[in-house]
Parts: structure tokens; sequence; C-alpha cells
């Protein structure tokens, strides 16, 4: 026999003394562990989706306007950028070498010989010029001279038309006749004015520049078939009318018609239309034939190529930005794919390390964020999604990558802590940074940027908060901005007044105002997304004017003033340790509504005289119904959408506390044989224990209201002893193992209860005469 309680067995004593087990024995166990392959496999999936988010298979173009290059910027790969005036002229020049495509119209050169034989007759029956129709003188050019010259001309073209030894008629036959002959080469080929090439040519009319002659063309009759390639010379009617033209050949030979040559070719140029036209799809045809079989001119960049000199400040030009592009996208076409896997396996790595330190951190300081898988993966979805908008929205001219990642960062600040929204802000900063500028001021900035919107959101009592935050980023964003691009143009001493860093660093305080209004504005779908409640919402539950809270006061009037004292105890307390007072306060409005249900079972709503309903059930029965009130209370807060926060409240308020009373009416009752004992497990609630600290002081706060109900003379002697004895038994317990609530808290939780009791059952001076009531 021991003296000193059960001894141990060989096998117990050894199995102290067993190895620890090896790390691949604790890699097993992990991953038949359900929590922690789960958490895996988020890791995994966070890894994936910021491979996606930063397109890690492609290089980073890391420059932007109005950025200095410290260093100079030189060209990684030969390449080849197009000489665009170069090229243009080439083109140009092959454009006009372009022919245009004239087609026939027959039908011209009979109308033309017919008008002309008509005006003919008039001139030879008219006796004077003033006979003649304005048609007949505009077609002759007699309208554009003077009177005397005109008499002149008419009688010069009268007179042949008048020979004494033959007719009218027949002269005018005579000199039609040598008409044909002379527009014989024109039916075969085309004549146009100038005019008309002009028109043809898609030049000005009234370009005072002579007509490009040698200009090609193409003649194609009303039927399809090629007649000429040639030049416009080779129908410009002026050219054909010279000397050395084929009319100017065919004047000698017409011996009737050369009297008149003057008069008729002047006939020619007014009257001369529309016998060539431009065929327009087949001369643009031409165009780009000629205009794509023109070759570019480039100028060639060989590798090391310095572009931008160092200390130069990057602008939105061809020689700037322009260059940079064309070189990052000559790079991008010609990595290899063993380059692209190289280049996505490092990056791979450093995520994977991000993301690895990113949960063992969650771990220590907030492990309640791994322990809901479903926030965990939204959390990483828009984290992801921030740094996918992000590197999207950086580029020129918005530079608004910080919407996304200063609304990330204030709604992580808001719905988790400051702490792990300042450790998220340094991995999606971190992450932009790199594979959008690429430099360690741009990281810098973010950072500065993304931690200061964390400051004013510890507590947001009022959207003026917001307002407030949102002007406080807002100029931050812009001397951040300011004074690291100063310091990156060291070498300009006008850097701090440069127009191109003052317009960054308006773009970014513009941005970051607006997004700290967008999240002011989106603070209700934030709290139903994540399952929080905001100093804003609480606030709108203190006016106990919910309609729960009413029915508690009507139907339960005893429980609802028992909550509203406990608010006051329990708010005061969770102030006192640091602990979210309001938060505290409207939960304690909340917790016991449950009873409205059933409230003639629970004692502060029993009057004086009033039966006991509980004398009548066996103590499981009534355990039931005491316990029973937390589950409608979930009930209840389900029905009217009560926020998770104030839910916790509800179902933690009692931990796995023993309902005592009862417990012993039950021990007392059991048999002599012990076959009926008391289960304790029975009469405890279900739980779960506190989870945070706010809960763990509603508990005490809840019993030591409720306990000192029974002192008949609360001294201060008999409060604290009676606090100091709930407390000491909910800790023995171990309702607070789950709460992070330290001793030292537990201890200013006791006195602050003390002392708000104390208050509240104060004494009063007895007036002489007063009677006891």
């Amino acid at each position: 026999m021991s003296f000193f309680g059960t001894r141990r067995t060989r096998q117990s004593q050894a199995r102290v003394f067993r190895p620890t087990p090896s790390i691949w024995d604790q890699l097993i166990a992990a991953f038949r562990d359900y929590r922690v392959l789960s958490q895996g496999m988020i890791a995994l999936l966070a890894l994936l989706l910021l491979l996606c988010a930063i397109q890690a298979w492609k290089a980073s173009f890391h420059y932007r306007a109005g950025q200095f290059s410290d260093v100079g910027i030189q060209s990684r790969i030969d390449f080849e950028v197009e000489n665009v005036a170069e090229t243009l002229r080439i083109r140009r020049e092959a454009a006009v070498a372009a022919p245009l495509v004239l087609i026939q119209e027959p039908a011209v050169i009979d109308r033309l010989v017919s008008q002309l034989r008509a005006q003919l007759s008039e001139v030879s029956n008219a006796d004077s010029v003033g006979q003649l129709s304005q048609a007949t003188l505009d077609a002759f050019g007699f309208s554009v001279v003077g009177e005397r010259e005109r008499e002149q001309a008419f009688s010069l073209l009268r007179n042949p038309l008048q020979d004494a030894d033959e007719s009218s008629g027949k002269r005018l036959d005579e000199l039609i006749a040598e008409v044909e002959i002379l527009l014989a080469d024109v039916r075969n080929l085309g004549l146009v004015t100038i005019l008309e090439a002009r028109r043809l040519s898609g030049d000005p009319l009234d370009d005072p520049t002579p007509v490009n002659r040698n200009r090609a063309i193409k003649v194609v009759s009303d039927q399809g078939r090629l007649v000429s390639n040639g030049v416009l010379a080779d129908v410009l009617l002026q050219e054909q009318l010279r000397e050395t033209g084929r009319l100017g050949k065919l004047w000698p030979t017409l011996t009737k018609l050369v009297v008149i040559k003057p008069t008729l070719e002047t006939w020619l140029q007014q009257n001369l239309k529309n016998q060539l036209q431009l065929d327009s799809a087949a001369t643009k045809a031409e165009l780009q034939l000629a205009s794509d079989g023109a070759q570019q001119r480039f100028d060639r960049y060989p590798k090391k190529t310095v572009l931008v000199p160092a200390g130069d400040q990057l602008a939105e030009t061809e020689k700037g930005l322009g260059i940079l592009r064309l070189e990052y996208d000559a790079y991008a076409a010609n990595v290899t794919p063993w380059q692209r896997l190289t280049r996505i396996n490092g990056i791979a790595t450093l995520v994977l390390l991000l993301v690895v330190l990113f949960g063992v951190f969650l771990k220590y300081f907030s492990p309640e964020m791994l322990e809901d898988n479903s926030k965990l993966l939204v959390f990483v979805v828009m984290c992801s999604a921030s740094v996918f908008l992000s590197c999207l929205m950086s580029a020129d001219p918005w530079r608004a990558e910080i919407i996304p990642l200063l609304a990330t960062v204030m709604i992580t600040a808001i719905a988790y802590s400051q702490v792990v929204a300042i450790l998220t802000a340094f991995l999606l900063s971190l992450l932009v940074a790199m594979f959008t500028l690429g430099d360690i001021g741009h990281f810098l900035t973010l950072m500065t940027i993304c931690v200061t919107s964390t400051i004013p959101l510890r507590r947001i009592k009022s959207r003026l908060v917001m307002v407030k935050a949102g002007f406080l980023v807002a100029t931050i964003s812009f001397y951040a901005v300011w004074s690291t691009s100063v310091i990156q143009a060291e070498g300009d001493g006008d850097a701090w007044r440069n127009l191109a860093i003052v317009v960054t660093g308006l773009k970014f305080a513009g941005w970051a105002l607006v997004c700290c209004y967008l999240v002011a504005g989106s603070l209700p779908f934030i709290e139903q997304a994540f399952g929080i409640v905001t100093d804003i919402s609480l606030l709108e539950l203190t006016g106990v004017s919910h309609p729960l809270l009413q029915e508690l006061a009507r139907r339960a009037p005893g429980t609802y003033n028992h909550s509203m004292n406990v608010a006051s105890l329990a708010e005061a307390a969770a102030e006192a340790i640091g602990a979210n007072g309001l938060l505290t306060r409207v939960g304690a409005y909340f917790h016991d509504i449950g009873k409205m249900l059933k409230p003639e079972y629970f004692i502060e709503n029993m009057t004086e005289g009033s039966e006991n309903h509980h004398k009548s059930l066996a103590p499981a029965m009534s355990t039931l119904i005491i316990i029973g009130h937390v589950k409608d209370g979930l009930e209840l807060a389900e029905e009217n959408n009560l926020p998770e926060p104030l839910v916790n409240f509800i179902e933690q308020h009692h931990g796995t506390t023993l309902v005592e009373y009862f417990y012993h009416e039950a021990t007392r009752k059991a048999d002599v044989d012990h076959r009926t004992d008391a289960s304790e497990s029975t009469f405890r609630y279900p739980g779960p224990k506190p989870q945070s600290r706010e809960t763990a002081v509603l508990m005490l706060a809840d019993a030591v209201e409720s306990a000192s109900r029974t002192l008949k003379e609360p001294t201060p002697k008999r409060v604290q002893s009676l606090v100091h004895e709930i407390t000491m038994k909910r800790l023995l317990d171990g309702q607070f193992d789950e709460c992070n609530l330290q001793l030292n808290e537990i201890r200013i939780i006791e006195e602050s209860l003390i002392k708000s009791l104390l208050a509240a059952h104060h004494g009063r001076v007895r007036y002489p005469g007063q009677r006891t009531a």
C-alpha cells in the first residue's frame, strides 16, 4: 500500500521517459489534424492567389511619370524602336508614288462635240456678240473680258464660219470634222484640266503650287480594261495642247481649225469635264499597297545603352517613358521559358515565406483569426484582390494603387486589430511596391500611409472619426510622396517645388481621402461580412429602444432591471482593464433576453407572496428551465439579427458554471444507496466558456450583482468578501482559461466591482422623525 497516493505502475513510469517525437512524427500528426490541414490548404490558396495577383510569370514595369532616375536606366537587351517620323516620310513618298486609278467616260466626248457644234452654229448665226446666250459667252470665255476684247474675239471666231465661198453649214461641218480628228486621241486615253487634276489628286483647288505632273496614273476603260500606265501629264489638257503634246502636234494638220485655235483651246479648258473619273476604291487599294510595301525605319539600341541619364525625371514622352515601355516590351518578348520558370520559383519562395511568417504571427498574437476558416478565407481573398487591384491601378495617369491597399488595411483594423492591420500593411505594401515601382521609397510611402490609417481606428465612436482619419491620411499621403520623391531627386535643388512631384502627391492625398469616405460608407456591410460591431452600431443600441429590450421590460421587469444594473457594473470593470466598455455594456443589456419567455421561473421576476414554480418541479427539470434561457436567448438573437459579438455575450455569460442551488437540492434528495446520485455535468451550463475579456467581465458582473441582493447589510467587508469568493470560484473552476484574462486584470475587475457595488448600496442619513420602511 502506498502512503502517498496511488502507486504508479511500471508502464506509467516508463511512459514519462518516452523520447520526444521527431520532426517527421510531428509533421505526420499535424497533417492528421483537420484544423492544421485546412489552414495549410488556405495558405497554399493564398500563395496561388498572390502569385496570380502580382502576375509572377512576367516582369514588372517599374517606371512612372514624375519619377527620378537616380543612377540612370540602361537597356537590358538589344532592341529596335521605330523611327515614326522617318517611316511616315517614306510612306508619304510611297503614297505619292502610288498611281491614281482613272476610269474613262466615252460619252463625255460625244456630248462635248454636240455642244461645240451647237454653240458654233449660234455664233455663226449671230450678227453681234450681244445676240449670244450667256452659256455660249461663258463657254468661249467672252464673259470674262472687256467689251472691246469681246467684240474682237467674236469677230475672230465668226469670220471663219462665214466664208464667202462656202455655206455656213458646210463650213461648220468641216470644222467639226477636224474637231473629231483632234479629239480622237482623247477618246482613246482621256484628258483632264488642271482644276480636275487637283480634285482627282485630293489637292486644294486654290493651291498655288503647281500640280504634280509626274503623279503616276492608271487609265481604265469603262469595261474595266487597263488602257494605260503613265503619269498625270499624259492626260493633262494644258500639257497636251503644247507643241510637244499629242494635241499640239495635230494642229498643223488641221488647216481649217487652226484659224480658231486660241478660242477652241479656251473652250476646251472651260468645258472639258468628267471625261476621266477617279476610282476611289481602286486608288485606295493602290495607296494601301504602296504604303504596306514601304519599309519601316528603326533606330537600334544595343544592350546597356543609357536610355535615361542619371538624375533625369521621367516624363510621359517618346524619349521618356515611351522608350522605356518599348524596351520593356522587347525584354518581355524575349524571356525564355526557363527564365520565366526561374522567376516564378523565386517569387513563389518569397511569397510563401511571407505567408508562413504571417501565419506564425497570427498563431501567437491573434489566434482567434485561425479558428474560423471561412473568415480566414475571406481575409485571404480580400488581400489578394487588394494586391491585384493595386498593381492594376498603379499605372499612369491614375496612380491609384493606394485605394485598394488602404481599404484592405482599414477593414483589417476594424474587423480584427490594429496589430494585425499593421502586419497586413507591411505584407501588402511590400508586394505592391516590389511589383510596381520596385524601390524602397515607394514601399515606405505605402507603409507610412497604411500605418497612419490604423491609428484612429482603435475605437470608431462616430463617423466623425472616419472623416478626421480621412483628412489625416490625406495629409500624411501628400507629405510621404513629396518627401520620398525629393530624397530620390537629391541632385535637383528645385525638386521640392517640382510640379510632377506635387501632382503625384495630390493624387495620393485625393485617393486616400476618397478611400476613407468609401470605408466609412461601407461600415454596415463590413460589420455584416466580418461579424463585428463598431462603436457606431453599439451607440445605436444604448438607447434601450430595441424591440427586444422593450419586450424584456414588459414581460420580465425584474430581469430588465437586473440587466441595466449589470451593464453599469460591467462597463466600469471593462474600462478599468482597457477592454471595450461600450461593447460590454450593450452585451449586458441583451445577455438575459431569453428569460422573457419564462419570466416566472426566475427569482428576480417573482414578487413577494407569489408562488415559486420550482417547488413543484424536480431539481433536474428546474435546471433545464434555468439553463434553457441561454438557448432561448440565442434563438431570439438570431430572429432579430443581433450582431455576432452580442450573441457571444448571451452564449458565454454563464460559461460552463454549475447551477449550484439545484445541484445541491438534487444531491440532498438522492437515495441513500447512491443509485440516483446527481451528475454534476447535468447541472452545468453548456458553455462555451468566455472567449473574450468582455464576456469574462460580464460573467463576474452578472454573478456578483445577483448575489449582492442576498446581503441584508451590504457593508464594505461583506461586499468585498462576496466579490472575492465569486471571483475565486470562477477562477478555480477554469472559466477564464480561454479568454486571455491575466491575473492582475482579474484583481482589477474585482476591485472595480467592489467599488461599483458599494456605490450602488450606499447608505443614507436618517432624518429626524423618519420611520424605518
